[in-house]
């Protein structure tokens, strides 16, 4: 059944990148249903990657039986509320780098009802963009005060990387940081690590397996590409002086998605202190 709904929306769409996104959609993985729909998204995604999803979910959950239709529809909604609401919310801290303007390089943290302030500059609204389109709105708002600005913006989220790591704790990165890279900012894995057993969590929830985890190292995917977010932490196993597995833990809130995306790709960033 899986597969013919799958073949349906290769018909309907001919990208297999949206495909994969899809089968996120569609829960096919045992994980994917217990997470959150927005988790499912690539944070990167742009605005036409997105309403296409939406698109051929609508299109396809006709056509299945009414337990599958159900996931495709909320999944759907849940893209749609990302695109009317965007991807920052109250809280949450962007890095800003306007070339030749050392007032407006820093980090600014979104303000109640998704406005940023910057310095010299009146609010202005974040409700609605996407992470992708985060540079050029920022431009298009910093353009109707500064001439011809250089704009360079990035989300930042907030980890914690415990057990096998050189210096485990938290640790800020942006989220075009390579997860690879997220390791290393922290001293890399110790020697004691059983990196292949890496994993992520969110909650008391395992969102990124191990299997996912390795792979996400082995392909070079961002941050962005697996949708971890705040709170988010990374366990890596370390053995134990008797010669079993055992793990550190640190009690914190945590969380990350499964390992789908709507698009491949992705760039390494680079880290900003928390």
């Amino acid at each position: 059944m899986h597969k013919d709904i799958l073949m349906r929306v290769h018909l309907e769409l001919n990208k297999p990148a949206m495909l994969l996104g899809l089968a996120g959609l569609l829960a096919l993985s045992p994980m994917a249903g217990a997470q959150d729909p927005l988790g499912l998204q690539r944070r990167q995604a742009t605005r036409a990657e997105l309403e296409e999803a939406v698109k051929a979910a609508d299109s396809v959950a006709p056509r299945v039986d009414e337990k599958t239709r159900l996931k495709l529809e909320a999944h759907a909604n849940s893209i749609r509320q990302r695109l009317k609401n965007g991807d920052f919310g109250p809280g949450d801290r962007l890095y800003l780098t306007v070339l030749g303007d050392s007032t407006l390089t820093d980090t600014f943290t979104v303000k109640q009802e998704q406005k940023l302030a910057l310095p010299n500059i009146p609010e202005f609204s974040v409700r609605g963009v996407l992470d992708s389109e985060l540079t050029a709105h920022l431009t298009k708002e910093l353009s109707r005060y500064v001439r011809d600005p250089k704009v360079t913006a990035t989300g930042l989220i907030r980890l914690t990387l415990t057990g096998g790591v050189g210096r485990p704790g938290f640790v800020t990165v942006p989220v075009d940081m390579l997860v690879t890279d997220v390791l290393m900012s922290q001293g890399g894995p110790s020697q004691a690590a059983d990196l292949p057993k890496a994993y992520v969590k969110r909650a008391n929830r395992t969102h990124l397996d191990k299997k996912q985890f390795a792979e996400a190292l082995r392909t070079g995917r961002t941050v962005g590409d697996v949708a971890i977010r705040d709170g988010d932490e990374i366990i890596v196993p370390v053995v134990s002086p008797n010669g079993r597995w055992g793990m550190t833990w640190i009690p914190v809130v945590t969380s990350v998605v499964g390992l789908f995306w709507i698009i491949q790709g992705g760039r390494g960033g680079r880290r900003i202190n928390p």
